[in-house]
C-alpha cells in the first residue's frame, strides 16, 4: 500500500479566520492535510532542493492534490513539484482554472455562454464600465474561493468604494448580473469528461444574492437534463483534468457558466470517495481501500 498523498491548502489565513478549521475535512480520509500559510519559505540548492517553511526543512510529500488556493498558491506547489513531489493532477490546467479570467476565455472562444465580462486593474476607466454595464452588476478578483470578494454592485456609489479599494497588481472583473439567478445556481461535477453529479446550490439567506456553502449555502441533489450534459461535457473537454465542476447560473432558458473548478467540494460522502479514489489510483497510488 502506498503511503496517502497530501492535500495541500496555501495563503489560507483569511479562510481559517473565517471558516474555522473545517475547510479541511475531506470525510474520505483519502489525503493528509499539509498547510502552508505563506509566512515566509526558503529555497536552499544543492542535489535535491530543499525548502523550509518556518525555518523548518519540510518532508517532501510524494505526492499532492492542489487544494484551497488562489494562483499565489501556485508558487509553493510548483516549488513542491521542483523538489521531486508529484501533484496529481496538471498544475497548469488548475492554475487556467483559478484564473477566472483564463476560464472565461477559453468559454468564450468557443462559444460556450458565459457572463458579458470586463476586465480591469487598478488604473481603470470607470466611465467605460459604466456604459458597458448598467448597474446592478458583479465585480470580483480575478482569483478566489467561496465567493470571497464577490459584491453585486448596485449603483455608482457601490462602484466607486469599489474602486477605492481595489489593489494594485491584481486583476479584477466586472460582470453581468443574472437576476434570474439570485442566491442559487446549479454545481455540476464532472469525471472524466463524463457527468457524474450535480446539485442545486441555494442561499439561506434571503438578502444573499452568492450561492457558494461557504456563504451559508446548501446543496440538495438536481439531476440535469440530457441537453445540459452536453453542454458540461463541452465545457469539460477544454480542461485537462480528470474532475471538474462547473457552475450554472440560471439564465432566461439558458444556463449561463459562471465558474469551472478543478477541486469541486460538496459531493455527498460516497460519490467524494469514488471521485477521487479512482483518480489517486489512476496515478498508480494503492491505498488498498478496495
Amino acid at each position: 500500500m502506498n503511503k496517502k498523498p497530501y492535500t495541500l491548502f496555501s495563503n489560507v489565513d483569511d479562510l481559517l479566520e473565517k471558516y474555522g478549521d473545517h475547510i479541511f475535512d475531506n470525510g474520505d480520509k483519502l489525503f493528509d492535510p499539509m498547510v502552508i500559510d505563506f509566512l515566509h519559505m526558503s529555497i536552499e540548492s544543492g542535489q535535491k532542493l530543499k525548502l523550509r517553511y518556518r525555518g523548518k526543512e519540510i518532508d517532501i510529500p510524494e505526492s499532492f492534490w492542489p487544494s484551497v488556493s488562489n494562483t499565489d498558491g501556485l508558487i509553493v506547489e510548483r516549488l513542491l513539484i521542483a523538489a521531486g513531489s508529484k501533484c496529481l493532477i496538471d498544475i497548469d490546467e488548475v492554475a487556467a482554472t483559478r484564473s477566472k479570467i483564463i476560464t472565461y476565455g477559453r468559454l468564450a472562444a468557443k462559444g460556450i455562454r458565459i457572463p458579458k465580462t470586463l476586465v480591469f486593474f487598478h488604473h481603470t476607466d470607470r466611465e467605460y464600465i459604466l456604459e458597458n454595464l448598467q448597474p446592478p452588476f458583479i465585480v470580483k478578483p480575478d482569483n478566489g474561493f467561496g465567493g470571497t470578494g464577490v459584491e453585486l454592485i448596485h449603483d455608482e456609489k457601490e462602484f466607486d468604494e469599489f474602486l477605492s479599494n481595489v489593489k494594485p497588481g491584481i486583476a479584477y472583473i466586472a460582470q453581468e448580473y443574472i437576476s434570474t439567478s439570485f442566491g442559487r445556481d446549479v454545481r455540476v461535477v464532472m469525471l472524466n469528461g463524463k457527468y457524474f453529479y450535480s446539485a442545486m446550490r441555494n442561499s439561506n439567506n434571503p438578502d444573499e444574492f452568492r450561492s457558494n456553502v461557504h456563504q451559508g449555502g446548501e446543496m440538495t441533489d438536481y439531476p440535469i437534463d440530457k441537453e445540459t450534459e452536453a453542454l458540461c461535457e463541452k465545457v469539460a473537454s477544454l480542461f485537462n483534468l480528470p474532475i471538474l465542476g462547473i457552475d450554472l447560473l440560471i439564465g432566461d432558458n439558458e444556463y449561463v457558466v459562471v465558474e469551472v473548478n478543478a477541486t469541486p467540494g460538496g459531493l455527498p460522502d460516497d460519490k467524494n470517495k469514488e471521485a477521487y479514489y479512482s483518480i489517486i489510483k489512476s496515478n498508480g497510488i494503492d491505498l488498498g481501500l478496495d
